[in-house]
């Protein structure tokens, strides 16, 4: 028995596949995200800098180049709802105070100090990075981004989970260095669990 249980202790650790049969697995990966443009997420966002922290139920809805984002609990005040649409962006407040700008992620900077970069989460979201724009990235054993870097900020995903023909991030953490813009805030710690996805025809091959 003690010779059984030194062999388990002394397993091999799991082969990792080839370098080209992983980008080919990315390859795949990537095209069939590059579609999905449409989705009713939900799950929680805790920021954390080195002056301030807090933590808010997060729903994002988004239908092509609209969204609306719900932020609720102690980091949305109440309730901050941030939308972009033929009329542009606009915030609404937990005391319905209305603010509008032509960023989405300026306009939440403006207004609560803190720098999400929603531009870009548009596609770090769903496990993709930014269409040309320089990064790096390292990929898992399955062919799907394990850490990205790119625009001054470092995007780990530490769990996936399927929706039908989508694996999609379940818990992501971003890093980012300031840039000129927002160096008032400092860096940014952001943590995001994504407890659901609700997407259209997922199952559909």
């Amino acid at each position: 028995m003690l010779a059984g249980a030194l062999m388990a202790g002394c397993a091999a650790p799991a082969v990792r596949p080839p370098a080209s049969d992983l980008e080919r697995a990315w390859r795949a990966h990537e095209a069939g995200l590059a579609g999905l443009t449409e989705w009713d997420m939900r799950g929680r966002l805790a920021l954390r800098s080195a002056h301030d922290g807090g933590q808010a139920g997060l729903r994002w809805v988004r239908r092509a180049d609209d969204f609306q984002i719900d932020l609720s609990g102690p980091l949305g005040r109440g309730l901050l709802r941030l939308t972009r649409d033929n009329g542009g962006v606009r915030l609404v407040d937990g005391e319905r105070h209305e603010y509008r700008a032509e960023s989405a992620e300026a306009l939440l900077f403006e207004t609560t100090g803190w720098h999400i970069p929603l531009d870009d989460m548009h596609y770090w979201i769903r496990g993709l990075p930014v269409p040309s724009v320089p990064h790096e990235q390292d990929l898992d054993a399955d062919g799907r981004l394990s850490v990205l870097r790119q625009s001054g900020w470092e995007i780990r995903y530490l769990a996936y989970a399927r929706y039908g023909r989508y694996a999609l991030p379940a818990r992501i953490t971003l890093t980012s260095t300031p840039s000129d813009a927002y160096a008032v805030a400092g860096p940014v710690e952001a943590r995001v669990v994504i407890e659901r996805w609700d997407l259209p025809n997922a199952d559909r091959p």
